[in-house]
């Protein structure tokens, strides 16, 4: 059985993945060493951006580790139910990333509404929250749109389903298209195995429906709200390194305010 990605592909994701942790360990001593004008400001900058990071890096070894690139065989389910496990707080804590830059920011430069605190739910980067934009540059708001549709069709949509709906998991395999009709002979007669209580007869027809499957390194969420798919290994990668340019882009802008 031939692995899913080819051998150039490999190397771009292990390369990849050396760069994100690369980029990491300098963004997070970047944040870390940082004087801060307010404790406030600091714990959201080491202790939620900088602290979600670390998660975040974590996560994805855990997924490179649990199910490799190079994977070929279908992986047993208690592996893949700890990469789900890792990709969904990955996703979370990706999330709270941006929450905690932008309370990072209303601390330290500071934002307020009339001389008074700004509501908890007026704060973040998104154009909703009026008072937090106002206080930005151009050249920062132009960053925000361009990655606006980022966060809101991808990284919302994935959140937002983990959070409210259907949580992001990774299907056991697929079935090619050639072997439909034989996987759903064995499914009903699985199913009558298990209504007789014939435990035997329905382990060996779920491995025989088993050996029909291939594995792919796919997630999503919900069937039904016909949700975007995405190969894992890429989008977390990808997600990453936008999840960081953030960071940077937000430390260009305190430069620029001498915050």
């Amino acid at each position: 059985m031939a692995a899913y990605f080819s051998k150039e592909n490999l190397d771009k994701l292990h390369a990849g993945r050396t760069e994100m942790h690369q980029r990491f360990g300098a963004l997070r001593e970047t944040f870390v060493v940082r004087v801060y004008r307010s404790d406030r400001g600091r714990e959201f900058a080491c202790h939620g951006f900088a602290r979600r990071l670390g998660i975040m890096v974590r996560a994805v070894d855990t997924v490179f580790e649990k199910l490799p690139p190079e994977l070929e065989c279908i992986p047993a389910k208690k592996t893949v139910d700890d990469a789900i496990i890792a990709i969904q707080s990955f996703v979370m804590n990706a999330f709270g990333c941006l929450e905690n830059l932008a309370w990072m920011w209303v601390c330290e430069r500071p934002v307020w509404n009339d001389g008074k605190q700004l509501d908890p739910m007026k704060v973040g980067l998104g154009p909703k929250c009026k008072e937090v934009r106002a206080s930005f540059t151009q050249e920062f708001i132009t960053h925000l749109e361009n990655r606006q549709d980022w966060v809101d069709k991808h990284l919302k949509g994935f959140r937002d389903s983990l959070a409210h709906r259907i949580p992001l998991y990774i299907p056991p395999y697929i079935v090619p298209p050639e072997k439909v009709e034989e996987y759903n002979k064995l499914e009903v007669q699985s199913g009558q195995a298990l209504r007789q209580l014939d435990v035997v007869a329905y382990e060996e027809l779920q491995s025989a429906q088993k050996a029909l499957g291939l594995w792919r390194p796919w997630m999503t969420h919900s069937a039904t709200e016909k949700s975007p798919g995405a190969v894992f290994h890429i989008q977390l990668l990808a997600d990453y390194m936008t999840i960081d340019e953030f960071g940077r882009a937000m430390l260009d802008e305190m430069a620029r305010q001498g915050v």
